[in-house]
C-alpha cells in the first residue's frame, strides 16, 4: 500500500530519515506520520513567524472587525474557527494564514515561532474534504470540519495554530499534551504551568492530510510574494513591526 500511494502522489522521499526508510514501515500510519532526517527543514531563525507545515499557502487575510474571513472558495468568522467568540475578539486586525497539505506532503505540524502553550482545544465536527471543489460547495467548511487548536502566548502577542480535518482525517495528535477527544463536545486543556516551545517544535500531527489555519494578531508583516505558493515548514512568512 506504501509504495502504491508513493507512486500514485509522487512521493518526495529524498527528506524522509533514512534508517526509517530502509527498514520499513509497519503501517500506512506508520508512513504518513514519517518523520524527516535532521536538517530537512532549516528554520529561518532571522523572521518572527515561519510556516508551521509544509503545503500551499492558499492565502493570507485580514482579520476585520467582527472577525469575518472571506477568503477564496470559502467564508467564516474566527470565531466560528475557534468554536469562541471571546477569543476571535484577540485576532481582530490580524491575519488569519491558511496553508493546505497535499497527500504527498510531510504531515507534522510545528510552531512557528518561539512560544508558550498555553491551552489545547479540540473541537468535534465533520470530516469533509478540503479540496477546492469541496469548498466550493461548502463554504463555511473549515468552521464545519473537526479542528485541534493550539492556543500559544508569543513575543508577537496571542498566536493560534488551528488544524483542520479532512475526510479520512479521523484522528490529530498533540505533541506536547495529552488531549482527550470526545465526539460531541468541545474540549479545552489547559497547560499548567504553561509549556515552553521553541520555533520548529512539533506541535502536532495529522494522521491524513488536511489544512491549517494560523491566526496573528497585528503589528506582522507578510514577507511573501504573490500567492498562492508552496511553503515548506521553517520558511519565513512574517517579520516583525520592527523590522527594517
Amino acid at each position: 500500500m506504501v509504495s502504491a500511494y508513493v507512486r500514485y502522489f509522487d512521493v518526495d522521499l529524498r527528506d524522509v530519515d533514512e534508517d526509517s526508510l530502509g527498514a520499513g514501515y509497519d503501517s500506512f500510519n506508520a508512513f504518513f506520520t514519517r518523520q524527516l532526517r535532521a536538517g530537512a527543514r532549516p528554520v529561518a531563525d532571522e523572521v518572527a513567524v515561519v510556516a508551521p507545515s509544509d503545503g500551499l499557502l492558499r492565502s493570507i487575510d485580514r482579520i476585520e472587525r467582527g472577525t469575518t474571513i472571506a477568503a477564496k472558495g470559502h467564508a467564516y468568522t474566527i470565531g466560528e474557527l475557534l468554536a469562541d467568540e471571546a477569543e476571535a475578539e484577540r485576532y481582530v486586525g490580524g491575519d488569519a494564514t491558511t496553508i493546505y497539505l497535499h497527500p504527498r506532503d510531510y504531515h507534522r505540524v510545528h510552531c512557528p515561532c518561539d512560544a508558550v502553550a498555553r491551552a489545547v482545544t479540540t473541537v468535534p465536527g465533520r470530516l469533509l474534504p478540503v479540496t477546492d471543489a469541496a469548498m466550493a460547495r461548502e463554504p463555511m467548511l473549515f468552521a464545519r470540519n473537526e479542528r485541534l487548536v493550539h492556543h500559544l502566548e508569543t513575543p508577537h502577542g496571542a498566536m493560534a495554530v488551528v488544524m483542520v480535518a479532512a475526510f479520512g482525517v479521523g484522528h490529530m495528535s498533540c505533541a506536547y499534551r495529552q488531549v482527550p477527544v470526545h465526539p460531541r463536545q468541545i474540549q479545552r486543556v489547559l497547560c499548567e504551568p504553561g509549556i515552553p516551545l521553541k520555533m520548529g517544535d512539533e506541535l502536532g500531527v495529522f494522521h491524513l492530510g488536511s489544512t491549517v489555519v494560523m491566526l496573528t494578531q497585528r503589528g506582522l508583516r507578510p514577507i511573501l510574494p504573490d500567492l498562492p505558493i508552496a511553503v515548506r515548514m521553517g520558511q519565513g512568512v512574517f517579520e516583525g513591526s520592527d523590522a527594517t
